[in-house]
């Protein structure tokens, strides 16, 4: 396993340092998904308390913790993160998924290079799949799907024409008052018996995997962002929106144009209606609609009131 000390990399992108210079850190990821050999990404000082990781990347702060430290300016975390990950794909701790590889012709088409096919599977053609793809047994990939590199699809999965899984994140960032994307080095990863709509987008995770759990179905028109949790035999109806680090329990029913904002986690079993907007955690069995994801019968009391309102004008 590759590693790299926490002083060269504060010594490579001039960076603060606190604690045991010498520890070695093998990847980099966010705090709540960090382990012991990890860098995690910290905004916030819960975020440093709670991690398993011993060294911490996060802007300069002083906190009572035993942990080491690496400091980028206020401000610039985002920026300092992806400079990091980038010198680890450089050094062959993390695949480059923003390079030019060459494909394969196959049955009409194109394969990267170790890319594994289970048994019983159908590939329809015009497809094209990245490098180090795995795809289990019993799948059926129809003409037009893509399939980025790094990808592990299970057993039994259904992608139907059209769909993009695995594509690079676009992790946004600013540089000088300007926009930068970063395409991610996390992977996607697909359970067993999922089916993906039609010009359905998941992208890849940016310092996390990106997995979609068993059993879930997910409509035609669907955009997945970046290191997104979904559990298992969820149902999640066309033109929703779920933006980055969202994580979704099991059971889970998402209704069309419904959209989700970052960093909300939502409970097992919990159910967001039509064109909801959830800026906010639900817990399990929830049932929310709406602009602001009000529970739904709370909804439907205060729609009742407005249509008095202006039934008297």
């Amino acid at each position: 396993m590759k590693t790299v000390r926490l002083n060269e990399l504060a010594a490579k992108l001039d960076l603060g340092l606190a604690g045991d210079a010498e520890l070695e850190i093998s990847s980099i990821r966010y705090a709540h998904e960090a382990d012991e050999n990890s860098l995690a990404i910290a905004h916030n000082d819960k975020d440093i308390c709670r991690t398993s990781a011993q060294a911490v990347l996060t802007e300069p702060r002083i906190l009572p913790v035993k942990k080491s430290f690496l400091y980028s300016g206020f401000g610039e975390l985002s920026e300092t993160a992806v400079k990091i990950a980038r010198l680890f794909v450089a050094t062959g701790i993390y695949s480059d998924y923003d390079k030019n590889f060459p494909q394969t012709s196959r049955g009409g088409s194109m394969f990267g290079a170790n890319v594994e096919i289970g048994e019983e599977t159908f590939i329809a053609p015009f497809a094209s799949i990245g490098e180090n793809v795995c795809v289990g047994k019993n799948c059926r990939i129809e003409s037009g799907v893509f399939i980025g590199s790094g990808t592990h699809i299970g057993d039994g999965v259904k992608i139907l024409s059209g769909a993009r899984v695995g594509v690079n994140c676009h992790y946004h960032y600013d540089v000088d008052g300007g926009h930068k994307s970063f395409c991610g080095i996390g992977r996607t990863i697909i359970g067993d018996g999922v089916e993906i709509g039609s010009n359905t987008v998941i992208q890849r995770g940016s310092f996390s995997d990106t997995v979609i759990g068993a059993g879930t179905i997910i409509g035609n028109l669907v955009e997945i962002a970046h290191d997104v949790k979904i559990g298992a035999d969820c149902l999640i109806v066309s033109q929703v929106g779920i933006c980055g680090n969202v994580t979704i329990g099991n059971r889970v029913q998402i209704f069309g144009q419904a959209g989700i904002s970052n960093r909300v986690t939502v409970g097992d079993g919990a159910i967001v209606l039509a064109k909801s907007v959830v800026t906010k955690n639900l817990r399990a069995g929830q049932k929310v609609s709406g602009m602001f994801a009000r529970e739904h019968s709370d909804e439907l009391k205060h729609l009742a009131k407005l249509r008095k309102i202006i039934g008297r004008e």
